[in-house]
């Protein structure tokens, strides 16, 4: 049954809620409606990903060939870097002057002859080279050649005003030469050179040069002669060599170490722009060598006034305290070269060492001692001072063995018999003086003295007799010491002193031997020392690590204790390592200790040498010792060196001395405690230089408590720090 109603919209509503029925199909669709207007653009998307390359397409077939271009310019030959080693070589090949300039040719090589570039390019390490260049002059009456007069010199400013002082070449410029790559190079001056009229005068060309390659920094000089008219050369001054100055330096070198040669020093240290502003001193060398070798002996230094520079970079340098160790009046230990030290006297020269003499007539300045001869002019020196004249440069300045006055005094000791222990030494001897045999019972020495020391493997004690008055053996009836009469010149002299019970080995006898003249003049032979054995089958002398020629490289005539030893060889027998020094020694009695210190010759030269102003490299050892005697590890046989610490078993309430001394009152010789101290031999040889507080320390550390050091783990030749590496005098 159907209804059908008439419904107003709200019923409708609710009457479709009550009786909705099912829903009809859809209609066909109906036709398309009209296109509305087209709306505003979307943000662009996205780029997609590229698709995958398409196959290569083939080439199509060769053009014609074009004509052939011009050839280009040849571009230059190209340059390697070339191996080379180390060392420097500069060889002056040619030098001369032309159009107000001078030039010099010169060869760089390595120490095999490799050729060098200079800039440090093309070979390993710059080769930095620097000139000076001076003409020499000649005296007028003779042509003896003078000093150097220098083309190349700078300015100092000092206070305000400008010093000219002799130096280097600046502003020069460098010209490879052909065959390129052959370490040919020409230097053309940037000094004008203006000969004149002296185109006939030796010219020289002074260099310095340096190279650091691999690490080690080479130096060479090299002086080149030549006239600027073309002509060869007939005049040099050459008055002292290197061999000479080497003798105690063992390489002169100065101003950082690039200079090392005397024909070069002479170049700049002329009497022209020679002054030192700061000080006034003089550079020119004749003077300032002398000056500095004389130090504290200079009459200036002992009024007061010390002998000082202040050099590059503002250091002030004294040499007040520089004491030659020879004999200063030897001129000739120098002047090898020349005899001008003695035929060619000035007041320049003389005035070197006797720098408050004065020449002048005017009124001498306080300080200075007018010249005994009065005012005088060079050309008068020799007058007076020549060999047949009345104050001859030779007689004062000569060494001791060429004075005609001198005795040359000489022994002689015999091969000894053994001496066993627990009895006395028998030597055997010959005296000569002045060639002649002397009858020492007829015509007593000054001085003869004996010194009996040993075991040789290792001096542990000694004893010294003094026998120059002696009883003839002939009249000696209690077995006492004696001089026996054997032949001209020869006695045997019986000891006074037995050999201990438990001595064994070899010892050694040394002998002094002093004549004195009637003029109270004493000369003393170089002490003869011979091995004897005592337990020994034959007898073993002591080991030789120094020898008297090294020693006397610097000190001309080695002399001590007031000349009467003079042998490295009788200087151990004393100086051995349980000798200790204590002469001049105050022991306060006040609970204070002092230290008297080892007197073991290593341990007295090594200090000694360090702390003066020694001439030479001091890591050197081959200055001084044979090749093998200072490499570790040492001989077993060496003994530590002794010293002691002193106090005083005495107080003041015990009554001691009211006397002060050093500031303190003295303990008396028989109250003074001595408690030992004993170094380890390698230790105490090398803490003679290396004195520092980390040095001793280094040595405590690798020391045992029993004596037993490790040095040679490390410093022994072959290992990390060896001695002979470490000590080599660098290049």
């Amino acid at each position: 049954m159907s209804c059908l109603r008439i419904l107003t919209a709200a019923g409708a509503i609710a009457a479709a809620t009550a009786c909705t029925g099912p829903a009809g199909m859809n209609g066909a669709q109906g036709p398309a409606g009209e296109r509305g207007p087209v709306g505003a653009p979307g943000p662009s998307g996205s780029d997609g990903m590229n698709g995958a390359p398409g196959t290569a397409g083939m080439n199509g077939p060769a053009g014609p060939q074009g004509p052939q271009g011009p050839a280009g310019d040849a571009g230059t030959n190209g340059r390697d870097f070339r191996f080379t080693g180390t060392g420097l070589v500069v060889t002056v090949l040619d030098a001369g002057v032309a159009d107000g300039g001078a030039t010099v040719d010169l060869r760089l090589t390595d120490e095999g002859g490799r050729p060098l570039d200079r800039t440090g390019s093309l070979t390993e390490g710059a080769v930095s080279v620097s000139l000076v260049l001076g003409l020499l002059e000649q005296r007028a009456s003779d042509g003896l050649p003078l000093q150097y007069v220098s083309y190349t010199r700078r300015a100092v400013l000092f206070d305000g005003g400008t010093f000219q002082q002799n130096a280097a070449d600046t502003n020069g410029t460098w010209t490879e030469l052909s065959p390129a790559g052959a370490g040919l190079y020409r230097y053309r001056f940037g000094a004008v050179v203006d000969v004149g009229a002296n185109a006939g005068k030796t010219h020289s060309v002074g260099l310095y040069a340096t190279r650091t390659s691999q690490g080690v920094r080479a130096v060479d000089n090299a002086v080149f002669h030549f006239r600027p008219d073309g002509q060869p050369v007939t005049a040099t001054r050459a008055l002292v060599t290197d061999q000479a100055c080497n003798a105690c330096h063992t390489r002169l070198e100065a101003h950082g170490g690039a200079r090392r040669e005397v024909p070069l020093c002479i170049m700049c240290h002329t009497n022209t722009a020679d002054i030192d502003p700061d000080t006034g001193t003089s550079f020119d060398f004749k003077a300032m060598v002398h000056n500095l070798h004389a130090g504290p002996r200079l009459q200036s230094v002992d009024g007061g006034v010390p002998y000082r520079f202040v050099g590059f970079g503002n250091v002030a340098h004294d040499y007040s305290t520089v004491a030659y160790p020879g004999n200063l009046n030897e001129c000739e230990a120098c002047h090898t070269a020349s005899d001008r030290w003695k035929t060619n006297p000035t007041r320049e020269n003389c005035s070197g060492c006797h720098d408050r003499i004065w020449f002048a007539a005017s009124t001498a300045p306080a300080g200075y001692r007018v010249h005994p001869g009065g005012p005088r002019a060079d050309t008068e020196c020799i007058v007076c001072h020549a060999d047949n004249s009345i104050s001859p440069t030779t007689l004062k300045h000569r060494a001791p063995s060429r004075d005609p006055n001198r005795l040359n005094v000489m022994g002689t000791i015999f091969p000894m018999a053994a001496t066993p222990p627990g009895t006395r030494p028998r030597v055997t001897f010959l005296t000569q003086v002045n060639g002649q045999p002397r009858d020492l019972l007829a015509q007593r020495l000054s001085r003869l003295r004996f010194t009996f020391a040993g075991p040789t493997v290792e001096v542990a004690r000694f004893v010294s007799e003094t026998a120059e008055n002696a009883p003839d053996c002939a009249v000696v009836t209690d077995g006492g010491a004696c001089l026996e009469r054997v032949d001209a010149g020869v006695f045997t002299y019986r000891a006074a002193t037995e050999l201990l019970a438990g001595d064994t080995g070899s010892f050694q006898v040394g002998i002094e031997l002093c004549a004195t003249t009637d003029a109270g003049m004493r000369w003393c032979a170089d002490d003869p020392v011979r091995a004897f054995a005592v337990t020994d089958a034959a007898p073993v002398s002591r080991r030789k690590d120094v020898t008297q020629r090294q020693c006397e490289a610097c000190h001309q005539d080695l002399q001590e204790h007031g000349g009467s030893r003079k042998s490295v060889e009788n200087c151990v027998s004393c100086h051995n390592s349980n000798l200790v020094r204590s002469r001049g020694l105050v022991v306060p009695i006040d609970g204070g200790v002092v230290t008297a210190g080892a007197g073991n010759f290593k341990d007295l030269i090594h200090a000694t040498h360090a702390a003066a102003r020694y001439p030479a490299p001091l890591n050197d050892c081959q200055k001084c010792h044979t090749a093998t005697a200072y490499t570790l590890p040492l001989p077993a046989t060496v003994l530590p060196s002794r010293s002691e610490l002193r106090s005083c078993a005495l107080s003041l309430a015990d009554g001691g001395p009211s006397v002060p001394a050093d500031g303190g009152l003295a303990c008396l010789p028989g109250a003074v405690a001595a408690t030992p101290v004993f170094e380890p031999p390698t230790s105490a040889a090398c803490t003679g230089c290396h004195t520092s507080v980390a040095a001793q320390a280094h040595t405590i550390l690798n020391t045992t408590m029993g004596g037993l050091e490790s040095c040679a783990v490390c410093h022994a030749a072959g290992k990390s720090a060896c001695v002979d590496t470490v000590h080599a005098l660098a290049p």
